[in-house]
């Protein structure tokens, strides 16, 4: 959610759009199109919205932890270190027992603490900035504050690796990547002297990004993929 559709309370209810779903399919069913959604969601969500609708779309998972070609995931972490979930478990139910309504997302490769609910939203807030202080104790992770919401993953992948990968299979004449968060700038960053490049921030045209371009909802990329599609 925040790229290709609006952000909304309830992460579970950030689904794709049949307009959506066609348009990827149309750009992923040409056999001089490479398309990829890099996403921070888990594989069965991917697998199960999209993945399962669009044949050839390319998919990876939680920040690049997970990646499916030609209908198999390969596991990047397969042999990886994850003991630290356990540290950083503990400091996440700290501070969501202090902040009702908010929650704590577990997946395979990250833990985030959302706020985005929570019944004293700017208390939440303040101690947001405390968890995160709280997390640089904890070795070989990632920290970071998205929207609402703060989250420690594994130091070994990141999207930024995700699209180095894809970039080297092939030798592409355009290459769009837009993405809405700081696990996006590893992207923009990959592509950054590309000059085949265009990538794409999407929210507040004030946000500082590394990203070269801009556009403010997640309806706007949509309507930059449509008017790809229909000069195909």
């Amino acid at each position: 959610q925040g790229t290709l559709t609006p952000i909304v309370n309830n992460p579970a209810d950030a689904l794709p759009t049949l307009p959506l779903l066609e348009c990827l399919k149309s750009l992923a069913q040409d056999p001089d199109n490479t398309t990829w959604i890099v996403s921070g969601r888990d594989q069965v969500f991917l697998d199960t919205f999209l993945g399962s609708k669009i044949p050839r779309l390319g998919l990876s998972a939680e920040h690049g932890s997970f990646m499916k070609t030609e209908g198999e995931w390969t596991d990047r972490l397969k042999e990886a270190d994850m003991s630290w979930k356990s540290s950083a478990l503990i400091v996440f139910q700290k501070y969501a027992e202090r902040n009702p309504g908010t929650v704590i997302e577990q997946k395979k490769s990250s833990i985030t603490w959302h706020y985005r609910n929570a019944l004293y939203l700017e208390k939440a807030e303040r101690q947001s900035q405390a968890c995160f202080e709280e997390l640089e104790n904890i070795s070989g992770v990632d920290r970071l504050v998205g929207k609402m919401n703060v989250e420690v993953r594994s130091a070994l992948v990141t999207k930024g690796q995700v699209v180095k990968r894809i970039k080297e299979d092939e030798c592409y004449d355009f290459i769009l990547c837009a993405g809405d968060d700081q696990t996006d700038e590893d992207m923009f960053g990959t592509l950054e002297s590309e000059s085949r490049a265009f990538c794409v921030f999407v929210g507040p045209l004030t946000k500082k990004t590394k990203a070269k371009y801009s556009v403010e909802s997640s309806k706007e990329i949509v309507c930059v993929l449509e008017q790809l599609v229909s000069v195909q």
